[in-house]
């Protein structure tokens, strides 16, 4: 027949097994310590003494586990573990692998709270602005060849902008104001062409008129009045779109002005050498 005996220990021998058990709990809670694989409740679940344990993990660090108040707000506990939170930083509850907001932050057996370092870099920098070039067409040049005449220079614009970074990575960079210092100044090159076409007008003996009338000098000046290849004086030249003194004008451009003249009025501008024509 077997006998079981009830043995009942001092009290000083149950406190130090009372300790034990503690120091045993005490461990699992240790920073490092793996975490314990809970099943999802609606409830928390708390110790002995009212806590709840909860996942911590600040920026960088490894996870530590630690027991805290339950339903405590995120940052709360972050003070009661005594690690700094600025107005940058990010306070993140993950539960059941998502991220709460709202009230169900209030921390919960088995949550995961996260502490995400947000640093902010403001920079400023300038950076050139592309000059460009204007392209002037002219008779003055052989066609398509090219003569620069006032050579480009960029501008320079300086912005403001801030960089985030989670945790030591970038995240984003978001532009906060441009503001142009210089204005570009593009270059300026004139482009050879051939003279514009006037239908009625092209296949006339042009240079037997020029001939004629100013020995074929683009630059001849009548003191009478009249000017260039054509001899145009001034309010017939900026009658059929001639900007300037007409003799300052290229040739081509002379022989342009000249035929949509004979297109409106035909030979009767030269009374003498039209005949030439």
């Amino acid at each position: 027949m077997r006998v079981t005996t009830k043995v009942l220990l001092p009290a000083h021998l149950r406190r130090v097994a009372a300790g034990t058990a503690a120091a045993a709990l005490a461990l699992t809670l240790a920073p490092g310590a793996a975490a314990a694989q809970e099943p999802t409740a609606t409830v928390d679940r708390s110790s002995a003494d009212g806590q709840v344990s909860v996942r911590l993990k600040v920026a960088t660090q490894p996870v530590v586990e630690v027991a805290v108040t339950p339903r405590v707000w995120p940052s709360r506990l972050m003070q009661g573990q005594g690690v700094a939170v600025d107005t940058n930083d990010l306070v993140e509850v993950v539960r059941d692998g998502r991220e709460v907001t709202g009230p169900s932050k209030r921390v919960r057996h088995g949550d995961t709270v996260r502490l995400v370092d947000v640093e902010k870099h403001r920079k400023t920098r300038s950076t050139p602005v592309r000059a460009g070039v204007v392209e002037v067409p002219t008779t003055n040049l052989a066609p398509g060849r090219r003569k620069v005449v006032r050579q480009g220079q960029a501008g320079i614009r300086r912005v403001v902008a801030v960089r985030t970074l989670h945790n030591g990575e970038p995240v984003t960079y978001r532009i906060l104001a441009r503001t142009m210092i210089r204005e570009p100044r593009p270059g300026r090159v004139l482009v050879g062409r051939e003279p514009w076409s006037v239908p009625g007008a092209d296949g006339l003996n042009w240079a037997a008129l020029a001939g004629c009338e100013s020995g074929a000098n683009p630059r001849a000046v009548n003191q009478a009045g009249y000017y260039g290849l054509y001899q145009f004086n001034v309010a017939t030249w900026r009658s059929v779109g001639g900007s300037g003194m007409p003799h300052y004008a290229s040739a081509g451009e002379q022989t342009y002005r000249a035929k949509l003249l004979y297109s409106s009025r035909g030979r009767s501008p030269w009374p003498t050498c039209g005949r030439l024509l």
